[in-house]
């Protein structure tokens, strides 16, 4: 490869202002008009497509990686292993949003309304959770964060400060979600039937939605880091074929790109 080549392959590290994906919502009692309703489907179509559209790159990465045990073949697992996660969870999330505003049956809205409560509660405790300790996947990050330049620590110390207040500022729908997963019927159908605000349900959702994406786009920042160190290997001399590695790391990156639906 000529420099110009090798140039091209590098990856930016951004420097996002994170807050803005933490800043609370608050039901006002408008509802969605039509013009919302359409507009909100379609960016979740767009979104769900592109998503979609990597994880089959990121699996084949893992699969790929894990038989080797070097130091960067275990730190990249870490990070597209956080980033899989992420996707699949935002993914999840928008299809049962989905489809919670075309039902037209009654019973079906409170279904589904009760089941993304549950991604809701499940998706914050996996990605951070509420306690000291608690296994998550930012721990894991964590473990990882002496590979990474000074630029990705300060994000992750704002990230983490931000992480941290958002756990405290509600429970996270636990009552639902114990109610949903446990099968209490009494409790389960006194939930059911509790009033269906629909842009409450879906303002509820976005608190989760744009967390996770702030925490893919640094992570999609720590992605580039990797895919730069390759690069610099490469440049050195010291890997005589990084072409094949680099095509994955540029799949994997764009399909993790945010495609916001709450901005």
């Amino acid at each position: 490869m000529n420099e110009d080549i090798i140039n091209a392959y590098y990856s930016p590290i951004l420097n996002h202002r994170y807050e803005q994906w933490f800043q609370e919502r608050h039901y006002n009692e408008d509802e969605f008009s039509d013009k919302d309703r359409k507009e909100y489907l379609e960016m979740v179509e767009e979104a769900t497509s592109h998503y979609l559209s990597g994880l089959p790159t990121m699996q084949g990465a893992l699969d790929w990686f894990k038989s080797s045990h070097d130091e960067y073949h275990a730190t990249y697992c870490v990070v597209i292993s956080a980033i899989q996660f992420i996707l699949m969870t935002m993914i999840d999330g928008m299809v049962l949003s989905k489809y919670f505003l075309l039902a037209d049956k009654d019973y079906d809205r409170r279904l589904l309304r009760g089941k993304l409560k549950v991604i809701l509660n499940e998706g914050f405790k996996k990605l951070y959770g509420f306690k000291e300790g608690k296994q998550s996947k930012w721990n894991d990050i964590g473990t990882i964060m002496k590979y990474f330049p000074e630029e990705i620590h300060r994000q992750y110390q704002e990230l983490t400060s931000l992480l941290e207040k958002h756990s405290r500022s509600s429970s996270w729908w636990k009552d639902e979600r114990d109610v949903e997963t446990h099968l209490d019927t009494e409790k389960l159908y006194a939930s059911r039937c509790e009033k269906i605000k629909e842009s409450q349900v879906i303002i509820d959702f976005l608190k989760l939605f744009e967390t996770l994406n702030a925490v893919n786009l640094f992570l999609t920042n720590m992605h580039a880091c990797l895919n730069n160190y390759l690069v610099d290997k490469f440049r050195c001399g010291e890997l005589q074929d990084v072409k094949n590695i680099l095509c994955i790391n540029e799949q994997t990156t764009t399909s993790s790109q945010n495609m916001g639906i709450g901005k």
